[in-house]
């Protein structure tokens, strides 16, 4: 039996015996073999080493001995060329030369002498050739040998850079006579050497001397002697080795182009031909950055203009065509053949430098955030990257040329047919893809080339935008795509696919894309005069209705089918992808939609967006399109308005967590106890994520088309989503029930008893506004919450009155229709307002606030405005403000009021608060701001010079206002303003030239500049109570809409549908409704319309319906029995909305009574 000790520990084991164990014997003989098998290779090594070292004594003593017995057979270095030469002193020579030893590359440059001896080089480099025998394989062996030397040498001293020059001139000759040799590693080192600084550039910029320009010859002929040979075949691959090996080079531009210029390697070499074999490189092996400096020198050589010949130049010129071995190229191709090659020449450039940039490798490098899906580009804008290099650019820009243009667009619309010839039919393609591919890669070309493509036409007249619709319109795609969403989610899944350049689809979506792309740009220049004309340029109305049909289905394919365009991937980088759904994955974009490189679905979302809104906008100011056809059925929203609104709001709560949800699982990336020990809480995570997803996936898609296409759907729908944004905003404040929310605030006085003096008002009738905002200025965005009123009339008596609803509305509709007024009795009024009485800010509330402020002289004309104090200046704007905040406020409570904005200031109400001052107004816009201005602007663009010239513009508006004086007979005077429209305006004549400058510069003054202070103020107290994104669904007649109503006419049968009747009136048993009830309807039914709205603003104080119809009264339209007296007028409530209504016994003297009751305009009293 163990005794245990009291410690679980195992106890030591100490052998005390001295014994070893019998283990140990085997691991000293395992020890002794290991140390003897070392030993063993240790002396092979040495042997082997030993043997090397020996070898290598030997082969230096041996090649000593063959230089020491070379230099003596040819004189070296004595001699000034070799005394004597044969086949054999060469032989003995490549035995044993070394390139990486200087004295072996001064043997190589005395040899090469021995082929002057007859005085011409290349005569004798001819005839060694010309023997097919030893000779002709020694002097290429030394060609290869000079190649190795001149990659070694160092150019840095003079006499090394005569050396390679001498190279250069040998391997010259032996080149033209062998261009099959002329091969990629010949024109690498060529480009290695010019990088070396083979001629110094400062000598040949200051005063070149004749050694540079014999230096620059020997580079000339070394370059143009290999490409042109006699034979097609070496020919061609010569030029082909030139391209890829030469003209791929960053520092061709400085090294080389500086010093000889393009435009005389254009007389020297064939364009044809090289153009030719660019088109059959494999230019998808080259790096992204040899591919365009490759477009750009290509680019040069078809369109750089030749400039004015330097003398040494001409030199150089004269040099190489007075050499024997100078070939004369062929003549010249004209421009339009030149063209088709060059276009067909960049397209595999352009598309090489797409996949190095969109390509799969570069998408599996970034592919961990959304913000790092697309890479980065580094010669495009926009990335955070630096511009391309200068010469790029300059060679780019080239393209914008006249002659470039307007060949494109007559291989564009040259339509080509099935029986075309296949030379045409590429020209056709590669033109839409290359101008395509130059507007996404490169966005500093984006506004000039938009410009000249919009502008361009062919030799035979024809616009380019007419001739891209045409050819769209017989697609597959488009027709389809017209009707039917499945089409264009099938080719919109396409990826990239070399193998499948031909694939029609994908040449499909080139036109169609590059005609979107176009055409937004059109819509941005066209103004309304010219679109509405659906001639040239613009679409006719059958043409405008198939574009948009296609564009909601595409729109709809990119919003709601996202998903399944995203997941079409490469296959080379499904196999980077993770097997497991994530945050990086799922937000994944690819830039290869439709198998185009470049195209993203945000690319494709944004254009869409531009287009339509565009469009709708022209739509809004002049219908083109039938009523309910920009409606889009398949975007179901029944039972989902309330689930939009709170995804709007939750939005960025879900990003959040989203994120926090990812770095979470990268901090615990391996496999540790915790995450055992909390693994039954993954699964639950795990189901909250995807129910997250699929909850997004319903319902983010309809939240981006009612933030960006809203009016693909329904009014009424879009005001419903709006009151739930309100809604949920009222929860958010704790402000959804307004009794409980008072009862609240009730019950907190004791401990805050400043509240009541902050929601309650006291308002004399008097002066409305200034008692408003003197009341409830200071709450800010409190204003949202409910409010109390109580009005003071005429005599300092208290109106009694219970609030319902009733004195609210009675208060928002007395401050609108006080502070809205346009007069200038009371002072400057906010708003003035248009020739058809919308109104908007009153662009001269400054101005004519300081001519009130200044000193009356003698001569109002000759007074001046005193500048006001920014106290006072302060005080105006935040008044402005508020009365922001009222509109809001009604907006807010679903209040409507009888005021009238004009559409160009309707139309900032969403769009200024958001970022973007001037929203896109232009002339268009201007119409609805003053109609006469803008029929004169429009004349303007047609007048001839003679008669701007007698119109006697400048670059200056004059501002107009009237003003209250009491010393004109008639109470008001009239002051006029000069303002500069650019600096020094006033002394710039406007010309035909710059009329267009003139237009927009008005434009944009009137529309955006003048009266900009009052305008923000006003939308800053707007958007305090109404966010701008909500204001955003609706364009600038549904705002005007939203803010007073329909001007419809009133529905009677909804009202009677959903009218509340009490006392005598309630409906029994029998449904029938009493006799007076009755009488009440049929005298609402026959009553003028604006009998009836005298009558619904009786009673409700609004004359106008609700936006969702009378069922969302609230409270709803109510009558009660008033007693029998048939002489008593009509009373109401309407804080509760209710009509007290006696027991008339006849309609006629219901009618009169009704009627005197609703235009009486009594205040608020209790009856």
């Amino acid at each position: 039996m163990k005794h245990f000790p009291g410690s679980t520990r195992r106890p030591r084991n100490v052998n005390l015996s001295g014994k070893s164990k019998p283990s140990s014997g085997l691991v000293v003989a395992r020890e002794e073999r290991a140390r003897r098998e070392v030993e063993r290779q240790r002396l092979s090594a040495s042997i082997k080493i030993q043997s090397i070292y020996r070898g290598y004594v030997v082969r230096r003593s041996i090649r000593t001995g063959f230089r020491a017995y070379w230099d003596k057979a040819v004189g070296f270095p004595e001699a000034s060329s070799p005394s004597s030469y044969s086949d054999d002193s060469l032989a003995l020579l490549l035995s044993f030369c070394d390139t990486s030893s200087i004295e072996d590359v001064r043997r190589l440059a005395f040899v090469t002498t021995a082929f002057h001896l007859n005085g011409d080089l290349s005569s004798t480099v001819g005839l060694v050739i010309s023997n097919n025998g030893r000779s002709r394989l020694l002097v290429i062996r030394l060609s290869r040998l000079l190649l190795a030397a001149l990659s070694l040498t160092n150019l840095r001293h003079t006499t090394t850079q005569a050396q390679a020059l001498q190279f250069l001139s040998f391997l010259s000759c032996v080149m033209a006579y062998l261009p099959n040799h002329a091969d990629a590693a010949y024109f690498d080192t060529l480009k290695l050497a010019m990088g070396h600084g083979l001629v110094p550039q400062a000598e040949l910029a200051t005063s070149p001397s004749e050694t540079s320009l014999a230096g620059l010859a020997v580079i000339l002929q070394s370059i143009v002697f290999p490409l042109q040979s006699v034979i097609e075949s070496d020919r061609h691959l010569v030029y082909v080795n030139f391209v890829q090996g030469f003209l791929a080079s960053a520092s061709l531009h400085t090294d080389l182009f500086s010093l000889i210029p393009i435009s005389t390697f254009r007389k020297l070499l064939d364009v044809r031909q090289l153009l030719e074999a660019t088109s059959k490189l494999r230019i998808d092996q080259m790096n992204s950055g040899g591919t365009m400096w490759l477009l750009s020198y290509l680019i040069a050589f078809v369109y750089e203009d030749a400039l004015p010949g330097s003398p040494h130049q001409m030199v150089l010129e004269h040099h190489l065509f007075s050499h024997p071995l100078y070939k004369k190229p062929q003549k010249p191709i004209n421009s339009r053949p030149m063209f088709e090659l060059l276009v067909v020449a960049l397209n595999p450039i352009l598309n090489a430098y797409g996949n190095h940039m969109w390509g799969p490798t570069a998408n599996s490098i970034k592919i961990s955030t959304p913000s790092e899906c697309l890479p980065t580009n580094p010669f495009i804008e926009g990335n955070g990257c630096p511009d391309p290099p200068e010469f790029i650019r300059r060679q780019l820009e080239i393209l914008l040329g006249t002659d470039f243009i307007t060949d494109v667009v007559d291989s564009i619309t040259r339509n080509p047919t099935p029986l075309s010839s296949i030379q045409s039919m590429d020209t056709f393609y590669a033109s839409q893809s290359l101008i395509l591919r130059l507007l996404l890669y490169f966005r500093f070309l984006q506004r000039k080339l938009h410009n000249r493509l919009f502008l361009a036409r062919s030799r035979q007249g024809v616009s380019l935008l007419a001739a891209l619709y045409y050819q769209i319109q017989e697609t597959h795609t488009f027709r389809s795509g017209v009707t039917s969403v499945k089409v264009i989610l099938e080719g919109l899944k396409l990826t990239y696919n070399k193998s499948a350049e031909c694939n029609p689809k994908p040449l499909e979506w080139t036109a169609i894309f590059l005609f979107l792309d176009l055409y937004c740009f059109s819509n941005i220049v066209m103004d309304d005069e010219e679109f509405f004309s659906f001639e040239d340029r613009s679409l006719k109305p059958n043409q405008l209705k198939d574009l948009v049909s296609f564009l909601k289905n595409l729109a709809f394919s990119i919003y709601f089918e996202v998903s399944e365009i995203e997941l079409q991937t490469s296959n080379e980088l499904v196999r980077q992808l993770p097997s497991e759904p994530d945050y990086c994955t799922r937000f994944h974009t690819r830039s290869d939609v439709a198998g185009l490189h470049g195209i993203s679905v945000p690319w494709i979302r944004n254009l869409t967006i531009a287009i339509l809104r565009s469009l709708h906008r022209r739509d809004s100011r002049q219908k083109f399109l039938p009523d309910g056809f920009w409606l889009m059925k398949e975007i179901d929203t029944e039972g989902t308005t309330h689930l939009i609104a709170e995804e709007e709001a939750r939005q960025w709560e879900l990003e959040e967590t989203n994120i926090a949800d990812s770095e979470s699982e990268s901090d615990n990336g391996g496999i540790s106890q915790a995450t055992f020990e909390s693994g039954n809480k993954c699964p639950n995570r795990r189901r909250d994520k995807s129910s997250r997803r699929n909850y997004m996936a319903a319902i983010t898609p309809r939240l981006g088309v009612i933030q960006n296409l809203p009016f693909l759907i329904p009014f009424r729908t879009r005001v419903s989503i709006f009151r739930d944004f309100i809604r949920l905003d009222q929860a958010r404040r704790g402000t959804g029930d307004r009794d409980l929310w008072r009862l609240n605030q009730a019950n907190a006085l004791q401990d805050q008893p400043s509240w009541k003096a902050k929601h309650h008002g006291i308002i004399h009738r008097n002066r409305v506004f200034d008692d408003a905002y003197d009341e409830f200025y200071a709450l800010g965005d409190g204003f949202k919450e409910p409010i109390q009123i109580t009005f003071i009339d005429s005599f300092g008596a208290e109106e009694p009155g219970i609030d319902g609803g009733g004195i609210l509305k009675e208060f928002l509709s007395s401050l609108v229709q006080e502070s809205c007024r346009t007069s200038s009795a009371k002072g400057a009024p906010f708003f003035t307002e248009t020739e058809s009485h919308l109104l908007y800010p009153n662009p001269n509330l400054l101005d004519q606030m300081s001519w009130d402020s200044c000193t009356p002289l003698e001569d109002n004309n000759n007074s001046s405005p005193s500048k006001l104090s920014v106290r006072d200046t302060g005080d105006l704007l935040r008044r402005v403000e508020f009365l922001g905040r009222i509109i809001g406020k009604c907006m807010y409570e679903g209040i409507l009021v009888e005021v009238a904005f004009a559409d160009f200031f309707l139309l900032k109400w969403s769009k200024v608060m958001l970022g973007n001052d001037d929203v896109g107004l232009g002339i268009d816009d201007l119409k609805s701001l003053d109609t006469s201005l803008w029929k004169g602007l429009q004349a303007l663009k047609h007048y001839d010079e003679q008669t701007i010239k007698d119109l006697d513009l400048t670059f200056a508006i004059e501002n107009n206002f009237q003003m209250a004086d009491r010393r004109s007979p008639s109470g008001f005077t009239r002051k006029i303003m000069l303002v500069d429209l650019k600096p020094g305006g006033s002394h710039i004549p406007v010309t035909s030239s710059n009329r267009l400058e003139y237009i927009h510069l008005v434009s944009k003054y009137k529309l955006a500049v003048q009266g900009k202070q009052q305008t923000n103020a006003f939308l800053r107290g707007l958007s305090s109570i109404i966010s701008p994104r909500w204001l955003s669904m609706f364009n600038q007649s549904e705002l005007q809409t939203l803010v007073g109503g329909n001007e419809s006419p009133l529905d009677v049968d909804d009202l009677r549908k959903n009218t509340v009747y009490g006392g005598v009136y309630t409906i029994g048993d029998d449904n029938q409704e009493h006799e007076t009830v009755k009488m009440f309807w049929q005298v609402m039914k026959r009553l003028r319309e604006s009998d009836k709205r005298s009558v619904l603003k009786f009673v409700t104080s609004v004359s106008r319906a609700p936006l969702l119809g009378f069922s969302s009264l609230n409270p709803r339209f109510s009558i009660r029995d008033a007693g029998s007296d048939s002489t008593r007028l009509p009373s109401t409530s309407t804080c509760v909305n209710l009509l007290k209504l006696p027991r008339y016994t006849s309609e006629a003297v219901l009618e009169e009574k009704l009627l005197y009751a609703a235009n009486a305009g009594a205040g608020f009293d209790l009856s």
